[in-house]
């Protein structure tokens, strides 16, 4: 990055400059310093709290897709996947239930997703990620299949949210 010390202050006014929506964008960044290695690579699998092996947009998708809707928002999207599966739901309530919120998670995971990829193409802009793509011919483990989304952040990026990886 630079000469200069970086702190979580001076990450949050980049972000303020460089980014449509810097909250967001900071979440997305303190998420991926969370799963980094000590050389600043994320990706292109991270496995999950569930001992789920998802990729990285994956991984990033479901942990914000929770944050997607304020409550109206997701009652007005429960209410959109109730119209459109009308008449193909089961007569139990609680199955036909399970059944719309699969649907609703889907969605908001779907729509994470192409935050995330708006949200990174910020934060490289601003400096603070770098990202390439691991997968068809390329030499690694996965070779073969489809390619996978790898972020690197900068160093000083990834020791200044690590030196704060624990709330209070």
């Amino acid at each position: 990055m630079g000469n200069t010390a970086l702190n979580v202050a001076k990450i949050m006014d980049r972000l303020h400059q460089s980014s449509r929506r810097p909250r967001y964008a900071y979440m997305v960044l303190s998420l991926l310093a969370e799963q980094a290695d000590q050389g600043g690579k994320v990706g292109p699998s991270i496995i999950d709290d569930d001992k789920e092996r998802l990729t990285l947009r994956d991984y990033v998708s479901k942990r914000l897709a929770k944050l997607s809707g304020y409550r109206d928002r997701r009652r007005q999207l429960e209410q959109r996947v109730r119209a459109e599966l009308a008449g193909k739901l089961p007569q139990d309530l609680f199955e036909a239930q399970a059944i719309v919120d699969r649907h609703v998670e889907e969605r908001a995971r779907q729509t994470s997703a192409a935050n995330f990829s708006r949200v990174l193409t910020e934060l490289e802009k601003a400096g603070f990620v770098n990202r390439f793509y691991q997968g068809y011919r390329t030499n690694h483990a996965n070779r073969g299949a489809q390619r996978h989304l790898v972020c690197v952040l900068d160093g000083d990026v990834s020791a200044a949210l690590r030196s704060r990886d624990r709330f209070i």
